[in-house]
């Protein structure tokens, strides 16, 4: 008797961990768009590290974030309501509109928080402190396999996400990102939300972005016949490569959390396509060639993910 009713009183403990999970999941999101903060954070994955600084604001004028590579490649992005410009003084060029330029955020979550229980298992357990500060950590994991899981720590007091892991499916940490040093000054000035790179004399990129026109008015008509449970299209954007400035077809696609795109640009401007998977850490690379079209799928998913996605995608 005593085994049944323990039993029986596992999936509401089950139950309200998970609702504890979300609650925090909810607090963190707000956290990173309403509060000020000045940090430096670590991107592992494999052999590649980098170190960045991310600046944020956001007061009655709305979010400003400034992003600033501080090994690597030299980059700046810049982030003010829903226009985001990257600045790249290696190839002389600006992206200006670009929701996902290339340059590494520290991550943050997007959509409805509710909806990753669906994709995702959440549990929550106390974590170890993170740029000094406390934590509480939330375990996700995935519900399939075409997702990885994640373990996200989350500072007590503010609430931030200060600490992200990418897990496989045996457990071992494939990629993460960690606050080394972290202030929350209650003033940001402007001097610190201004590009170091002015660039007058660079060229400048616009992407136009297509996600709310009709199909028939893109220039290129790309779907997918298969589509993992709970992505859904983020947007589709025509945006050029700065090396030579050629067009490429852009589909963003999201979970909320773990994310992929699919790029699908003229064979003519591929000086070595790509055929096959590509890996580095946790991001997976899967092309085909496809009617004089280089079709790429990336993203931070499995490797079964870019390769169905990628295999069903179909001229229209």
């Amino acid at each position: 008797m005593a085994v049944a009713l323990l039993c029986l009183a596992v999936p509401g403990w089950a139950a309200r961990g998970e609702s504890e999970a979300l609650a925090w999941l909810q607090r963190m999101v707000a956290a990173s768009e309403s509060q000020n903060y000045d940090g430096t954070f670590v991107y592992h994955s494999g052999n590649q590290m980098e170190s960045m600084r991310i600046i944020h604001r956001a007061d009655a004028n709305g979010e400003r974030e400034r992003l600033v590579s501080l090994s690597g490649v030299a980059r700046e992005v810049l982030r003010t309501g829903s226009e985001v410009i990257c600045i790249l003084p290696d190839s002389q060029s600006i992206i200006v509109g670009a929701s996902h330029p290339r340059a590494r955020s520290f991550p943050r979550i997007s959509g409805k928080t509710k909806a990753f229980q669906q994709s995702y298992r959440l549990q929550l357990s106390d974590g170890k402190r993170v740029a000094g500060r406390s934590t509480k950590t939330i375990h996700m994991e995935p519900r399939d396999q075409y997702r990885y899981g994640h373990r996200l720590s989350v500072g007590r007091k503010s609430g931030l996400l200060l600490k992200t892991e990418v897990i496989d499916d045996t457990g071992g940490v494939l990629e993460q990102v960690v606050y080394t040093s972290l202030s929350l000054p209650d003033e940001i000035p402007d001097s610190l939300l201004e590009p170091a790179t002015r660039g007058e004399h660079f060229k400048r990129y616009t992407v136009s972005n297509n996600a709310k026109q009709k199909t028939t008015s893109s220039p290129m008509n790309w779907k997918l016949k298969w589509l993992p449970a709970g992505f859904a299209l983020g947007e589709r954007t025509q945006a050029p490569i700065p090396t030579r400035g050629a067009p490429v077809e852009h589909l963003f696609y999201s979970d909320g959390l773990a994310s992929f795109s699919v790029y699908i640009e003229r064979i003519s401007e591929v000086k070595e396509p790509l055929k096959g998977l590509s890996r580095m850490g946790a991001m997976n690379a899967f092309g085909v060639v496809m009617q004089r079209f280089q079709v790429t799928v990336v993203g931070e998913v499995p490797e079964i993910t870019v390769r169905t996605v990628a295999e069903s995608v179909a001229l229209q």
